[in-house]
């Protein structure tokens, strides 16, 4: 199915605006001068947004469905990164702004509705309007915050804990994303999660001493 055009003051467009203004406030009459060019494409289960080693382009926002993010070695290991959920922008950002070949892949592991645009369109705009420059710092500043969360939580903490801290940030995730890319994130193997849920399902069911 070919990319259709998102209206200005559609719902889309508005979904977009929204959740830009939640991470660095940018005045309606901004974002109208502006003018980027969103489209809306839909990605079935496996299709790729970004392939590793092709120059990326675009990035994304996620009207729906789930992505990974992940690094697929030469032996054909796949290690997840991140996942991109409703209400997520998405897209691999060092690429896109050093313009190399991208270091990733951000695929599908559902159907997806997604908002894609031309990076350029807004890089070029970092320049014009202090909004648009408080943006892209504060895009960097999130980017930069969530890789060192990522590190610290795969170096510091063990496996059961970074478990428990995914179900806290998402709590429904099991929903819609498989044990095995859980697995992948967290890691270990999908046996060893099998474990670690088992694990806590028997302490949550397990009663309590009353005095």
């Amino acid at each position: 199915m070919e990319d259709s055009k998102i209206k200005e003051d559609s719902p889309e467009w508005w979904a977009i605006y929204q959740s830009v203004n939640s991470l660095s406030p940018v005045s309606l009459e901004v974002w109208k001068e502006a003018g980027i060019s969103y489209s809306l494409r839909e990605l079935g289960y496996g299709d790729f947004f970004i392939k590793q080693e092709k120059i990326p382009t675009e990035y994304a926002f996620v009207f729906s469905g789930v992505l990974k993010e992940y690094y697929l070695t030469s032996k054909g290991n796949e290690y997840i990164k991140s996942f991109n959920f409703p209400g997520e922008f998405t897209g691999s950002y060092f690429d896109l702004l050093t313009k190399q070949p991208s270091t990733c892949n951000i695929r599908a592991i559902t159907d997806c509705k997604i908002a894609v645009a031309k990076f350029g369109e807004l890089a070029s705009l970092f320049e014009t309007h202090i909004s648009w420059e408080r943006l892209g710092r504060k895009v960097a500043e999130n980017l930069f915050l969530k890789k060192a969360k990522r590190e610290y939580e795969l170096l510091a903490l063990d496996a059961e804990s970074r478990y428990k801290l995914l179900k806290e940030n998402y709590p429904n995730i099991e929903e819609s994303v498989s044990q095995y890319h859980i697995a992948s994130f967290l890691g270990i193997t999908p046996v060893s999660l099998s474990r670690i849920r088992s694990k806590l399902n028997r302490t949550k069911d397990k009663p309590t001493n009353k005095n």
